[in-house]
């Protein structure tokens, strides 16, 4: 295999994440006789003109663009110029706002933790916001897990345990792009990650928070160990890659008391954690993978 390769990440990396992540890339890269070029989400300069997206680089030098960020509207401007990228544009944008990505997975039969999108308020009303949060919380029950529609990290996610803490929190954040989730109380602290490539589940590992934290980002204080996953997991996983238009995803899961739910799909993580947790070198998959 020959040819060569751009590859969009996330300007946000740390130097050390770049370094392991671009190392990866590299012996994977040489392996298969690829040249790579390294480029961040703020490097790469895009502009619209009239009816068509110009740029000052030349991309038909490169076969593909491995898009290892969620600026989807760049993602899409890389495509009207005429790369090929993967992941494409409309996979990112599903993966990357949250409300989007639950009524896609549902609308695909995949199993998700109960979800409640918060309607949007031109002004946002503490009274009127109340009337609503008292039917989601009959509905998902105390615990509930608020997100807003665009995060990272485990950021931007908060547990309200009362009422009144709820409440609190939908006022702080003027109920802008929020969402409502059931509490998975059994899957508190710990979750297991996939990453997917072309309807095959490649490595996992689980994460866990023993601080308290009830989330399981490393980010927080989270630990991984490699994950054997079971039939089940696989096809939830794959079927979750699928239904949002993926090539490649990460998918995490959540062990409820009626079976394993999807928390989370997306299009960008450390492919160094996977390397790490389970000896797997993802992007010699990913280039394996694409034609």
């Amino acid at each position: 295999m020959r040819g060569r390769v751009l590859v969009v990440h996330d300007d946000i990396l740390s130097e050390q994440e770049f370094k392991e992540q671009n190392k990866l890339f590299v012996d994977a890269a040489k392996k298969l006789n690829i040249t790579l070029d390294f480029v961040s989400n703020v490097q790469l300069y895009t502009y619209i003109d009239n009816n068509s997206v110009k740029c000052h680089e030349t991309f038909g030098t490169y076969n593909y663009a491995i898009f290892f960020d969620k600026d989807f509207h760049l993602a899409k401007n890389l495509e009207m110029l005429g790369v090929k990228v993967v992941n494409n544009s409309r996979a990112i944008d599903i993966c990357e706002n949250k409300a989007y990505l639950y009524q896609t997975l549902a609308e695909h039969k995949i199993n998700i933790p109960k979800t409640v999108i918060f309607p949007s308020m031109t002004k946002f009303n503490r009274q009127k916001a109340i009337l609503f949060l008292n039917n989601a919380i009959d509905d998902l029950g105390l615990p509930v897990v608020v997100k807003e529609w665009y995060g990272d990290y485990g950021e931007n996610v908060y547990l309200c345990r009362t009422r009144e803490q709820l409440y609190d929190c939908v006022e702080k954040l003027q109920g802008d792009e929020l969402l409502l989730q059931e509490f998975v109380v059994e899957s508190s602290g710990t979750d297991i990650r996939f990453f997917v490539i072309k309807n095959k589940v490649v490595a996992a590992y689980r994460r866990r928070n023993t601080s308290g934290d009830f989330r399981s980002n490393l980010f927080h204080g989270g630990s991984m160990d490699k994950y054997i996953p079971t039939y089940v997991d696989e096809q939830i996983a794959i079927g979750a890659t699928k239904a949002v238009g993926c090539d490649f995803a990460i998918v995490d899961i959540l062990k409820s008391i009626n079976g394993p739910v999807v928390c989370e799909v997306n299009t960008s993580a450390s492919v160094n954690h996977f390397y790490e947790a389970c000896g797997v070198n993802i992007p010699l998959l990913l280039f394996k993978s694409i034609k």
